[in-house]
This record gives C-alpha cells, structure tokens and sequence, in this order.
C-alpha cells in the first residue's frame, strides 16, 4: 500500500467493507475517523456563525411575505389552503416554520447529550473528539438561534407530546451510537432539504432566510460526521442488529414527521386542527414533499442498509419514501 494512503502509524486512511442486505452486498466506501475529523475541523474554522451578529434581528418583518416557501406547507394544495387568504397563509408559514424549529430545539438538545457520551468514550485528544466538541457548540449556538428566531417572530416554543418527551429522556442514560447517528441524519437532511428552498428564495422574510443559511452552511458538516460513523458502525455489526435499529428508527421518522406541525399552527388561522392534519396526511402534494425532503437521507440509509426488510414497508406506508 502506497505511504501517502497510510496514517502515520500505518493504519490505512482508506478502505472498503461489504454488507450483506437483502437485495444483495452492498460495498462501502469508508475512511478514517481522524482523517475525516481533521478535514471538518478545518472547515469549521473557515466557515463558522455568531448568530448574534450575522443576523439582522431588528430587520422588519413584511405582513404580507412568507416564512418559507408556500409550497412546503403542509395544507398546500388542498381546499383548506384555497380558502385561506393572503395573510392567513403568510401567517401559517410563520407559525409553521416556528413549529418546526421548536422541533429541532427539542431534537438538537438530545444529540448534544449523545454527543457528549461519545465523545466521553474516545480519545480526548482524538481530533474525532475536537469535532464532537465542535459540533456540540455548533448546535448550542443553534439551539439559542431557532429559540430567538421563535421570540423574533412574536411566537413561543413547543415542547412535543409528553409521551416523546418523557420517552426522550432515556437518551440521557443509554448510550447507543448507531441510533444516535442514524437520526441525527434523518433529522438534519429534512431540515436541510426545507432550508435549501428557503435560504435563496427573496420572496422570504430577510431574516428567516440568514437563520437558514447559517443553518445549511454548519449543517452540513455535521450530516458528514454522521454519514461517516454511521457506514463504518454499519460495517461493524450483525445483520440482524443493523435490521433491528434501522426498523426502530423507521417508526420514529414516522412519528416524527406526523408531529412537525404543531396543532396551535392550524388554531391560528381559524382551522380545526384535527381535520386540519386529516387533510394533511392525505395530500398528495404533502406526501410528494415530505419524501422529497427526505430523498438523500434514504438514499443514504438505503446505501448502508437501513432501508431492508420491514423498515423499507415502514418508510413506503408513511409517504416518506419516493418510489
């Protein structure tokens, strides 16, 4: 093996690893944990936020300009959306993008404890571990950032229903990196997907779009770390356990998905909010968006295996997979 694919104490930066699934091996691509660590380390250093100061907090907001694209509302398209006026749709694409932040307020909290014990568990001089530490700071300044982004926009947060609440909090006390990993992505490419749309639209609020931005930009280094962990846990473990995780964490983005837009969004606009999701989850066009919104998340999990057996059926019958 050439020197220049080595590590300096000669483990390889570079190698593959095969996996069986049910449509046959799937071969991965993978390469060294400190290898990768260094390269975001260098690329947090370059491109990094104070959203303090990159945001224009005070910048006014237009009664009559969206929060995000009105495509991605989750009534688009159907009567209820048709028999809303302008600024009863301005106002849920507020509302929605808010509901949605509380969302990743909520998510965002617990990979930074995952994190930590993961972080807990390596070499703390590991540049694996300076990025762990990284990224944790990354989301803290986003955590506060979507906090103040919901307070700008005149709004407050949502915790979710206290059966996910209460359930979350085992996260705290079990450490279990392939589930970890494997929703932090499935999280972070929805948000991703939305947020792409937003960020460049100038038919959107000014300061909705830098929040986004800032998010796109740091994001994308963290779905590279998990990308990264989560192919070389993969190559690591039984089939069988591979199955198990990937069909729990089926039923959780099923879950997820079903619980982004909070009831008080529909309220606000003078609709009943449990026809309001009825109607949502029989659209077309929003069953279209959310398994767009997650195409390069399942393709990826599709890749290292999460996608076989039941977890595939899961995917399909909660329209978050294009077919």
């Amino acid at each position: 093996m050439p020197p220049d694919v080595l590590l300096s104490d000669g483990r390889p930066r570079n190698w593959t690893a095969r996996i069986r699934c049910g449509d046959g091996d799937h071969t991965l691509e993978l390469t060294h944990r400190e290898v990768v660590a260094e390269r975001l380390l260098r690329a947090s250093r370059k491109h990094s936020f104070d959203p303090d100061a990159d945001v224009d907090w005070d910048a006014p907001q237009d009664p009559d300009v969206f929060y995000f694209p009105p495509q991605l509302t989750s009534i688009y398209e159907t009567p209820l959306w048709d028999g809303l006026t302008h600024r009863q749709r301005v106002e849920l694409t507020k509302r929605e993008m808010c509901s949605i932040a509380s969302f990743g307020i909520w998510s965002e909290m617990l990979l930074m404890q995952s994190l930590v014990m993961h972080a807990y568990r390596h070499r703390y001089d590991s540049d694996h571990v300076a990025y762990a530490l990284t990224e944790i700071a990354d989301e803290c300044r986003h955590s506060k950032m979507f906090g103040r982004m919901v307070r700008a926009c005149g709004l407050r947060t949502h915790r979710p229903r206290a059966l996910e609440f209460h359930f979350a909090k085992l996260f705290g006390a079990v450490y279990d990196p392939m589930p970890m990993f494997a929703g932090t992505l499935i999280v972070e490419e929805f948000t991703d997907a939305f947020q792409r749309l937003t960020f460049p639209d100038e038919d959107v609020q000014p300061m909705i779009r830098q929040v986004t931005r800032i998010h796109v930009v740091e994001e994308a280094r963290h779905i590279r770390y998990a990308r990264e962990e989560l192919k070389r846990l993969v190559a690591e473990i039984p089939p069988v356990r591979r199955r198990m995780v990937a069909y729990g964490m089926a039923q959780a983005t099923r879950l997820m998905a079903a619980q982004l837009v909070h009831p008080s969004c529909y309220t606000a606009v003078g609709l009943d909010p449990e026809l309001a999701r009825r109607v949502a989850a029989r659209s077309p066009h929003r069953r279209a968006t959310m398994a767009w919104s997650f195409r390069k998340c399942t393709a990826f999990l599709d890749e290292v295996g999460f996608l076989d057996g039941r977890a595939r059926d899961v995917w399909v019958r909660a329209g978050l997979l294009e077919l």
